[in-house]
């Protein structure tokens, strides 16, 4: 398990491929707190439930009511919330800048490999 201030890691995973979520889920599920959530609704109501370090947001949220960008910028205009890391993770790699100015922590394209999955939370972790 990964530490962080010694203690384990947890993630939270917003997701609607469900696809996605699974390789996700199975190269990440023994190295973190993992849980998963496909639509913002849910998102907003597991942090509230369990206090994460980390949150891998997927931008396009199928037909949901809202997308990634709106849900990063809805946890993080709350106070509680501002210690969470959210990264943007999209295979529209656009801008990495474009993501920064719109308030996440950083940017992981899609799709997810595993020895770029783990550089990627190791350099973003601390």
């Amino acid at each position: 398990m990964y530490n962080l201030k010694n203690k384990t890691v947890s993630i939270l995973i917003v997701e609607d491929n469900q696809l996605d979520t699974l390789i996700v889920k199975t190269l990440l599920q023994n190295h973190f707190n993992l849980e998963t959530v496909s639509t913002g609704q849910e998102a907003l109501h597991i942090i509230e439930e369990i206090k994460f370090d980390i949150i891998l947001m997927d931008i396009k949220l199928g037909n949901q009511s809202m997308d990634g960008t709106t849900l990063m910028k809805v946890i993080k205009s709350n106070d509680k919330y501002k210690n969470i890391k959210i990264f943007a993770v999209t295979a529209y790699a656009e801008n990495e800048t474009q993501f920064i100015t719109e308030g996440f922590d950083g940017l992981y394209v899609k799709p997810v490999i595993k020895e770029e999955i783990f550089e990627f939370l190791n350099k973003n972790m601390i």
